[in-house]
């Protein structure tokens, strides 16, 4: 469908088509191809429209001075120190491509700085160049087409920056954007906190074989992230450094001590480079790290990209159809059967009151899952936790859109469909020697000690946090959070679902109240509802729909309705909670006064 915008009104003569041309886009209905042309349906079939292919068309110019949110013009750096002028551009978005070797490219629009050349067109691939790039952009448009290569990279990066383990690793740096070959040597690490954010630097290479160590091919590396995490800053410079031969000069002594033990080689060198100072290198390693402290920009953060997305989010069990013969059944309480994919190809399940784990492979839209391990407690006849453990198992090809994942099964088998429960909240490792606190099981983070607070969201197993504190009755344990995630830090994991370590002097945290999550407090006379023992929230008027989470007794809400049948009542939630404020409770659980003229609320439609 066409929506014309605003049209010149130029007289184009008698011989014009100008008005007719402009009566049938408005009537378009569909399109097509045939013979390379393209074929704009009119009216339903009435009529065609065909055009030819005249080339490529010139991308549109964009807003100048707006590059993925970052002002162009704010860009600033200092070079000082360095032989070449700098020059900043924006590069407009490029498609996700893998038909070309050495890998796949593709890019979210972002800004590039060159080092003494002009025109990007001109950069050779070991020129100076420092980009500055949309994360969550760059980690989806690589993700939506199945391909995990930079979450993997961002993720291990994050992981660096906050474990910052010493020495910092000579090997398997990650780096980006990628380079199709293996960082074999990284040395004169550091981090380093920026006037943007902060990162590690080394002087590193990135052979495809084993080569002995020169200057060719050396290069001063700069990873790291705006202070936010919205933007990844990656500076690589080549240097050089005197003492090092060039590729004729190496001797046959090093030539087979290599070939003889390429890893005790190897590890020689990082020992030898380690041993310079940062001004034997050329250019001067802190003169490089002036330049990238220098960067400075202004932006205002990128909307988030609406590309969809397949790790790190709560994919949650909704409906499975079968071809032979065809049919489709609906799942119930769909928050129990759970499958969250992680950045490093692990997956994790919730299959009612059974977890597990497993690894998965993708190749396009093809995936393929292999469980390694399952609990087996049996939870219920009513329960699909082994139908949903069996039909993973054969699970071929995949279809991912924001909020739907469809698993295809083998042989024409039919399909799950898995709606978009949320962000898998993904916490970075803590520090050496903190006492922590380690899941055994997908387990959700709240705000507080009971299920009757928020959640924040859910981590996989095998997730450990670093703990600050006990509740009062101890059987919860006061974990650390992103800020983005909880303002104060702090997020609560139930005691019985983790291993903890070096806990036993962690300080008693009181408890919080219930902030914006649960019901409101009733004034006197409203009518309101009191739960006789721990109840679900559910967003219908029964157990087939999904519950909010538990009230625990006492709890006391707002009634504002009741179902049809009167078995069921309708309570004011924040909408923090349930997006219309409704949340529903079985009648058999709570004790209620002033309810005699609620008015009857329809039952709303399963998700």
């Amino acid at each position: 469908n066409f929506e014309l915008g605003p049209i010149t009104l130029a007289e184009c003569g008698p011989d014009s088509l100008h008005d007719q041309y402009l009566v049938l886009l408005a009537s378009v209905t569909g399109y097509g191809t045939r013979d390379g042309r393209l074929v704009l349906i009119i009216s339903d079939g009435a009529a065609q429209m065909v055009f030819d292919n005249g080339g490529p068309a010139e991308a549109p110019e964009a807003d100048s001075d707006n590059c993925s949110g970052i002002q162009l013009s704010s860009v600033n750096i200092d070079t000082t120190g360095l032989p070449d002028s700098w020059q900043s551009h924006c590069k407009p978005s490029t498609p996700y491509d893998n038909s070309q070797p050495p890998g796949p490219t593709g890019m979210p629009e972002h800004v590039l700085l060159t080092f003494g050349v002009e025109d990007p067109q001109d950069m050779l691939p070991d020129d100076p160049q420092l980009y500055i790039i949309p994360v969550e952009a760059y980690m989806q448009q690589w993700e939506a087409n199945g391909d995990l290569t930079i979450t993997t990279n961002v993720e291990q990066l994050r992981n660096l920056l906050v474990a910052q383990p010493t020495p910092i690793p000579t090997s398997g740096m990650p780096v980006l954007p990628p380079i199709y070959a293996f960082n074999d040597l990284a040395v004169q690490g550091e981090y380093l906190d920026i006037s943007m954010g902060g990162g590690v630097r080394f002087v590193g290479r990135f052979a495809q074989d084993f080569n002995p160590v020169t200057n060719e091919g050396l290069f001063y590396v700069f990873q790291g992230f705006t202070s936010d995490g919205v933007y990844l800053i990656s500076f690589v410079y080549p240097v050089t450094n005197e003492a090092l031969p060039s590729i004729e000069d190496i001797s046959d002594e090093e030539l087979l001590q290599m070939e003889a033990d390429p890893e005790g080689y190897l590890a020689a060198k990082a020992e030898e480079l380690n041993a310079f100072s940062a001004s034997d290198w050329d250019p001067d390693l802190t003169i490089l790290d002036a330049v990238i402290d220098s960067l400075e920009f202004e932006y205002e953060a990128p909307e988030p990209s609406t590309a969809p997305r397949l790790t790190n989010i709560k994919w949650q069990w909704t409906e499975s159809r079968t071809t032979d013969p065809a049919s489709q059944s609906v799942v119930p309480n769909p928050e129990n059967y759970v499958l969250i994919f992680l950045s490093d190809q692990n997956f994790d399940i919730l299959a009612d009151c059974n977890f597990g784990n497993g690894t998965y492979t993708l190749e396009g839209n093809n995936i393929s899952l292999e469980i390694i391990a399952v609990t087996q407690i049996n939870c219920g006849e009513a329960s699909l936790s082994n139908q949903f453990v069996d039909l993973l198992e054969d699970v071929a090809t995949y279809e991912l859109a924001t909020d739907k994942l469809t698993l295809y099964l083998g042989e024409d088998g039919g399909s799950l469909g898995l709606i978009n429960g949320g962000p898998a909240l993904i916490v970075s490792p803590p520090e050496e020697g903190v006492p922590t606190a380690t899941t055994i099981e997908p387990l959700n983070v709240r705000s507080g000690p009971g299920t009757a607070y928020p959640s924040y969201g859910t981590v996989p197993s095998g997730t450990t946090f670093a703990v600050t504190g006990i509740s009062e009755d101890g059987t919860w344990w006061v974990v650390r959070v992103p800020t983005e995630v909880a303002p104060d830090g702090q997020g609560w994991i139930s005691a019985a679902y983790v291993e903890s370590e070096n806990t036993e002097n962690a300080p008693i945290v009181p408890t919080p109240p219930i902030d914006g999550g649960g019901a409101p407090t009733p004034e006197p006379d409203v009518p309101t509802a009191t739960a006789l023992e721990p109840i679900n929230v559910r967003s219908g008027p029964g157990t087939e729909y999904p519950s909010y989470g538990i009230a625990p007794a006492g709890a006391t809400a707002i009634v504002i309705g009741v179902s049809e049948d009167g078995q069921w009542w309708v309570i004011q939630l924040s909408t923090d909670v349930a997006p219309n404020g409704q949340g529903w409770v079985n009648g058999e659980y709570v004790e209620v006064r002033n309810v005699e003229n609620v008015p009857i609320v329809p039952p709303p439609p399963l998700p």
